[in-house]
């Protein structure tokens, strides 16, 4: 869920070897370039990839090449920089709470391993320049450089970095932008894949894209890189989401007509929700745009986390006791959310007020929470409660059941939900 604003190039490299029909190098395969090499050729591929979507950068691109050991800092300074240690480890706790991160796992330590791990290099739209991992090897840079040149596009001349800002936009906004920055860059990388000298590429079929997409799970959980593997499932499916959901995305809104030139347009306009993504019907051509869900602090309690969830988080909840149809459709009827870890001394809560398209809606997802619940591996040592009025559903997470009880018992005269 943090990971999301930092904007780095991951473990992706493969995209173009599948179009090609070739096999995917593993990240030790081949030699790799000098540092002036590398400079060169990213000054190359930035001039293919401004052809390829039209648009030239009206500033010169700052870029360096740098190890891994400077990467491994970077990461590490976005996210305090982002967040800082207090919400990084009040997440870690709100995601082991709802028992989608085991109890003993140290957050903040892995998620700087499992990036550093699927770095292949980043664009930096905080400083607004481009960053080279020294370690790639030849064969795999040009699409990373691809990659990365276009998110300077985007930032730069379509304002697309101001979209990952968690200060200014909800976890689930947030994580919709990224999957609309990353989507859009990896089609770039594509169709560098395809193109030739001059930045012409032909056509780039919608089932191609959709191919591509298939396979990214696998290109990032592959033996080559064993902390992904070890990884929690919700922080493997939140890692790959933005590049496979995105791509997706994209490909529902080609099939709606669209063009490549068209998805400028989407940074002005941004879709709004991991729903808006997993369904892109519900962006274009008839937008749901969700409803406004608050809940009001309980005294006595702080609020360490706080903010939209969003249909993702629920879907990867009911996953970890649901099959996947099951835990697809009744996280689908999400309609806007308010979820919070709320804490008083040793006592903690996470708390979350659910509104639905329709009563039937918020009544399916209640009795697949709490089946998925009951199946946690090794027996749940969290309470969970859970009720439902209409078409809004609240519910609790607690190792207090008495806590649980009453947040949930309160919930309904603290929450407000505003249709939009």
């Amino acid at each position: 869920m943090l990971f999301e604003t930092i904007g780095l190039a991951l473990a992706l490299t493969a995209a173009p070897a599948v179009l090609a029909d070739a096999p995917r190098p593993p990240p030790s395969a081949g030699p790799v370039e000098d540092s002036s090499s590398l400079l060169t050729r990213a000054r190359e591929i930035q001039q293919r990839v401004e052809r390829l979507r039209g648009q030239r950068l009206s500033k010169p691109l700052r870029m360096g090449v740098k190890a891994k050991p400077e990467i491994t800092r970077f990461i590490q300074e976005r996210l305090a920089a982002e967040y800082g240690p207090a919400k990084v480890a009040a997440e870690g706790q709100m995601l082991k709470l709802v028992g989608l991160l085991p109890p003993a796992l140290d957050y903040g330590a892995f998620l700087t391993k499992l990036l550093t791990e699927q770095v292949a290099g980043f664009y930096d739209h905080t400083r607004h320049e481009l960053h080279i991992a020294d370690w790639i090897p030849s064969a795999m840079q040009d699409p990373v450089l691809a990659h990365e040149i276009f998110h300077a596009v985007q930032d730069q001349e379509w304002g697309g970095g101001k979209l990952i800002d968690s200060k200014k936009f909800s976890h689930d906004a947030v994580l919709a932008h990224a999957a609309l920055l990353e989507g859009d860059a990896t089609i770039v990388m594509l169709l560098y894949a395809l193109s030739d000298a001059d930045g012409n590429a032909p056509d780039l079929p919608t089932a191609s894209i959709a191919m591509v997409a298939m396979t990214i799970p696998l290109q990032m959980n592959s033996p080559d890189y064993p902390v992904m593997s070890s990884a929690p499932d919700y922080l493997k499916q939140s890692l790959i989401f933005p590049y496979q959901q995105g791509l997706m995305f994209l490909v529902g809104l080609r099939q709606a007509g669209w063009t490549f030139a068209d998805f400028r347009k989407l940074y002005a306009d941004p879709p709004s929700s991991t729903e808006q993504i997993l369904h892109p019907e519900r962006y274009a051509p008839n937008r749901d745009i969700p409803s406004e869900v608050t809940v009001a602090p309980r005294p006595g309690f702080s609020r360490p986390w706080d903010g939209t969830a969003g249909e993702l988080h629920l879907k990867q909840l009911l996953l970890t006791g649901l099959p996947l149809d099951r835990a697809t459709n009744a996280a689908a009827g999400w309609d806007g959310d308010f979820t919070a870890l709320e804490v008083e001394g040793d006592r903690a809560v996470v708390l979350t007020t659910i509104t639905w398209d329709t009563a039937v809606d918020a009544a399916e997802f209640a009795a697949a929470a709490r089946d998925a619940h009951a199946a946690r591996k090794g027996g749940p040592t969290v309470t969970f409660e859970v009720a439902t009025a209409g078409s809004v559903t609240y519910a609790a997470w607690s190792e207090d059941a008495a806590l649980a009880r009453e947040t949930v018992a309160a919930l309904p005269a603290r929450s407000k939900v505003v249709p939009r």
